[in-house]
């Protein structure tokens, strides 16, 4: 990767490059490999949202991307900016959600292979944090002064009970917490992190300001905001036409770079 997207920090295009023969690669899966294999009768009823990732995940899907087919990276780039553009005015489901399954099951990410496996005791205070974080975010729109609809506002699923462990290691509230944490320390003195680790564990706003830049994708997304909320349909519509451009540019551009 001798050439860099302005977006794209060396030290970013880097550990994308170093990624397949990384020991943060070998680490990762270890820890999935920590967590039970599992089933649910609701079919990804609980799976609507797009998962918080830890950096480290986040790195690992950029890598990934860089070596599929241009059609499946472009169409991954575009969705992803498009959720991070239109997610404030609308409650959009996570972009790899299907009917009654994901379409990157293999390939999930921590927050899905370990969501039910929690008691319910120790869900709740996730569930509290997520519900203040919420507040916060309403706070700062109202401080631009939009209001977010409700449907966007609603609290976060109640804990799930209806996941079951079917093979692997049985596992407990604290061993949970410790592969969790080891995953989001992993790489975390390395100079990519502290580049991924600011977008709070959102994929789509990574993805939208690699594509858009930092500064713009936020802009965008007021504006895409402001639009949808006053059914501006005109302008909401130009807004993401040229979005969705821009992220096909970054795509095409990993395309011809390859980790």
């Amino acid at each position: 990767m001798d050439q860099f997207h302005p977006s794209m920090p060396r030290p970013l295009a880097r550990a994308m490059r170093l990624w397949p023969r990384s020991g943060l690669r070998s680490g990762m899966e270890q820890i999935y490999a920590g967590l039970p294999a599992t089933k649910c009768a609701r079919k990804g009823a609980c799976c609507g949202l797009l998962p918080p990732m830890q950096p480290v995940e986040m790195l690992a899907w950029l890598s990934e991307l860089s070596r599929e087919e241009l059609e499946t990276s472009s169409a991954e780039a575009v969705e992803l900016v498009r959720h991070f553009l239109s997610n404030a005015a609308r409650r959009l489901p996570c972009p790899w959600a299907r009917k009654t399954s994901c379409a990157r099951y293999e390939r999930r990410f921590f927050g899905c292979r370990a969501y039910g496996l929690w008691s319910a005791k120790a869900f709740e205070p996730r569930r509290r944090q997520s519900l203040q974080a919420a507040g916060r975010v309403q706070l700062a729109w109202r401080n631009l002064g939009i209001t977010l609809p409700p449907e966007v506002c609603a609290a976060p699923p109640v804990y799930c009970d209806k996941v079951e462990q079917v093979s692997g290691p049985a596992i407990e509230d604290a061993g949970l917490d410790a592969l969790e944490s080891g995953l989001a320390g992993l790489g975390a003195e390395k100079a990519w992190y502290g580049l991924l680790a600011p977008c709070g564990g959102d994929l789509s706003y990574l993805v939208a300001g690699l594509a858009l830049g930092w500064q713009e994708c936020l802009r965008a997304k007021v504006a895409m905001t402001r639009a949808l909320l006053a059914g501006d349909a005109e302008r909401a519509e130009d807004l993401l036409a040229q979005a969705e451009e821009e992220a096909r540019a970054w795509a095409r551009w990993i395309a011809k770079h390859p980790a």
